[in-house]
């Protein structure tokens, strides 16, 4: 387990394996459904979707972290400091799941193509809002930046909600490649959003 410094403490890194992840998907499914529907995120679902299809989203990506070379992906939670009691988490059904004090995720795949086994592509950058301002977003993203450079890739690529995130991300050195038009879908379907399409060379 990776030790990262926070403003308020040190937020824990854990790799994520197929064992841990059935148990944490509840918790990292709740997380992102806070982004849905409070802050009305275009990440994957329309309305109505339900707590199970959030959840199976995140047990899906067990099988890609056992594989190895191209095509594999790997996954990391950021965690309270011990001692430190989470906020409450609960789902979409108002039911409270364990794992409160996991915060935030993200993972980072490798291209399956043999000539472009030296990209790799950031997903599912996601942190609990209520935790704003303790670098989680940060400390998730250096140590990915690591993980890949280490791995070989020279070239990481990423898309986000345009206007959402693009500020942080070029704070950490990612560059805009540039923006497609109307590229998702709102949760409650009344918007079509752009994207903004990153890279940074690693």
């Amino acid at each position: 387990m990776t030790q990262s410094t926070s403003p308020k403490g040190s937020v824990r890194l854990e790799r994520v394996t197929p064992d841990t992840l059935k148990l944490y998907a509840p918790r990292l499914a709740a997380i992102m459904c806070q982004q849905i529907v409070r802050q009305n995120r275009s990440i994957n679902f329309l309305h109505p979707f339900t707590t199970a299809q959030a959840i199976e989203l995140f047990d899906n990506v067990g099988s890609s972290l056992v594989k190895e070379g191209p095509g594999r992906k790997t996954m990391w939670v950021a965690r309270l400091p011990e001692g430190e009691t989470g906020l409450p988490s609960i789902d979409m059904d108002g039911k409270e799941t364990e794992y409160a004090d996991i915060l935030g995720t993200v993972q980072l795949s490798y291209h399956f193509s043999p000539n472009g086994v030296h990209r790799s592509e950031v997903g599912k950058l996601i942190v609990d809002d209520r935790y704003e301002r303790r670098g989680i977003a940060r400390t998730l993203m250096e140590e990915l930046h690591r993980e890949a450079k280490a791995n070989g890739s020279t070239l990481c690529l990423l898309d986000t909600e345009a206007g959402y995130a693009e500020h942080f991300y070029v704070k950490m050195g990612w560059t805009l490649a540039g923006h497609v038009p109307g590229y998702a879908q709102t949760p409650d379907g009344t918007e079509k959003r752009g994207a903004a399409f990153m890279y940074k060379l690693l």
